[in-house]
C-alpha cells in the first residue's frame, strides 16, 4: 500500500493511476494541441482507445459490465492524471460518469440497466446531462423546459445550452419541470436519446478553451418521451441532482490539479535549465517563490479534494461543503498556476507554440461550470450555517 498525501492507496488504485499517466503521456498529450486548434472535431480515436482500456466505464457498476470503482477517492485520481494530459480531453474521455452518477442516483435498475449496459461495451456512445438553460445557468431550480403529463408519457418543450457532448451524444439525462413556477418541487429527470421525434442540437459552440469537448445547444419541440423515459418519481430529480454535483464538482477539482500540475512541472523544468543574469531562473528568489507558491497551492488542493472524496464515499453530512470548497480552490489554484507558469516564461510562454496559453484558456472554464467561483463561495457560507 501506498500513499499520495495523506490517502492510502490500495493495489487497484495505483495500478488504475499508473495507466492513466502512460495513457496521458503516450495518448493524449500528443493530440492536445492539435484538438485544441481543430476546435469542432472529435476524438473519437482516443475514445475508442479509452474505452479498450476501461477508461470511459471504469466508475460505472460491475453488474453492467464496468469496472466497479465507484469510490471518489479512485475518481479523483483518474481525473486528476488524464486532465494532466488535457484536461478537455479528459473531461470528454470520463464525461459517462456524470451521466451514470445521475441515472445511478435517481433511476430504477431496469433503467440502469437499459442505459449503462451500452456504456460499458466495446464501442460506447457518449452521453450528457441537460442542465443549464438560457435563463437558468447556476440556479438549477430555475429550469423552465416544461414536460407536460400526455397519456402514456410527456411532451417536452424547451432549450439547452452549454451542453458538454451535447451533439455527439446518444443519451442525454434531462432535466425539465413538470410545475412551472415550483421550483425545485418540480424538477424531474428523463432520458432523452438522439433519435427522438421533435429533438435536435445546434452546431458545436466555439469556446475560448477546453475546446476537445465540443459544446451544443439543445432544442426541444414538442418531444414525445414515454412513462418509461422518466426517471424517479415526478418532482423528486433536484436532490438527486445536489448529490451527482457533489461528485462532479470533485472530479473537476481533480482536473484542475491535473492541469496545475501540468503548469507546473513545465514551469520548474524550465527555471532549473534556462539561464538569466548569469544564473539559472531557479536561483532568482521572486521566480524561486512563485514556484513554492505553485507547489503549494496544488498540495493543499488536493488534500480538499481527497477530504471531500472521504466524506462523499462516507455519506458523511458535510460532502457538499467540502467538496465546494475543493472545486474553489483547485479550479482558482489551476489558474493562478496557469497564469504564474506563463510568468516564469515570459514572452516565450505567450507563443501558441508552448502550451501554456491553451492550459490559461483552459482552467477558466472549471472556475465557471457547474458553479462559479462566486456561487462556490455561496454553498460554502450556507452549508457552514447550516452545519452550525
Amino acid at each position: 500500500m501506498t500513499t499520495r498525501g495523506l490517502t492510502p492507496l490500495n493495489a487497484e488504485q495505483v495500478a488504475i493511476e499508473e495507466l492513466c499517466k502512460d495513457f496521458a503521456v503516450r495518448e493524449i498529450r500528443p493530440i492536445a494541441a492539435q484538438m485544441d486548434r481543430d476546435e469542432h472535431d472529435v476524438a473519437w480515436g482516443l475514445w475508442n482507445k479509452a474505452s479498450d482500456v476501461g477508461l470511459t466505464s471504469f466508475m460505472l457498476p460491475a453488474e453492467h459490465g464496468g469496472g466497479g470503482l465507484s469510490d471518489m477517492t479512485t475518481s479523483a485520481l483518474v481525473h486528476e492524471e488524464l486532465c494532466w494530459g488535457s484536461i478537455g480531453l479528459g473531461h470528454l474521455i470520463l464525461s459517462n460518469g456524470f451521466f451514470g452518477e445521475g441515472l445511478l442516483a435517481l433511476g430504477n435498475s431496469d433503467q440502469q440497466a437499459r442505459w449503462l449496459g451500452p456504456l460499458c461495451s466495446n464501442r460506447p456512445p457518449i452521453t450528457a446531462v441537460a442542465i443549464t438553460e438560457p435563463s437558468a445557468g447556476s440556479d438549477a431550480a430555475a429550469i423552465q423546459t416544461y414536460a407536460r403529463r400526455v397519456q402514456g408519457g410527456y411532451r417536452v418543450s424547451g432549450q439547452k445550452t452549454w451542453i458538454s457532448n451535447g451533439g455527439i451524444s446518444d443519451f442525454i439525462l434531462l432535466f425539465a419541470t413538470v410545475a412551472p413556477g415550483t421550483r425545485a418541487r418540480g424538477i424531474t429527470a428523463f432520458i432523452l436519446e438522439k433519435s427522438d421525434d421533435g429533438f435536435t442540437a445546434g452546431p458545436p459552440m466555439s469556446k475560448m478553451g477546453q475546446r476537445a469537448q465540443p459544446c451544443a445547444e439543445l432544442f426541444l419541440d414538442d418531444v414525445f418521451l414515454p412513462d418509461d423515459r422518466r426517471v424517479g418519481v415526478e418532482g423528486a430529480a433536484f436532490a438527486g441532482l445536489m448529490h451527482a454535483f457533489d461528485r462532479s464538482r470533485l472530479n473537476i477539482a481533480a482536473g484542475s490539479i491535473g492541469l496545475a500540475r501540468a503548469a507546473y512541472e513545465l514551469a520548474l523544468e524550465y527555471a532549473q535549465q534556462r539561464e538569466t543574469f548569469g544564473k539559472p531562473l531557479i536561483e532568482h528568489q521572486a521566480l524561486a517563490f512563485r514556484l513554492a507558491d505553485m507547489a503549494t497551492r496544488i498540495d493543499a488542493s488536493r488534500l480538499l479534494v481527497q477530504r471531500a472524496a472521504a466524506t462523499i464515499d462516507a455519506n458523511d453530512p458535510k460532502s457538499t461543503l467540502h467538496s465546494a470548497m475543493a472545486k474553489v480552490t483547485a479550479t482558482e489554484t489551476a489558474m493562478w498556476c496557469t497564469w504564474a507558469a506563463q510568468q516564469i516564461f515570459g514572452g516565450m510562454g505567450y507563443s501558441r507554440e508552448m502550451p501554456l496559453e491553451m492550459w490559461l484558456r483552459d482552467a477558466r472554464l472549471d472556475e465557471i461550470g457547474e458553479g462559479s467561483s462566486e456561487i462556490m463561495r455561496h454553498v460554502i457560507s450556507k452549508e457552514i450555517s447550516r452545519i452550525r
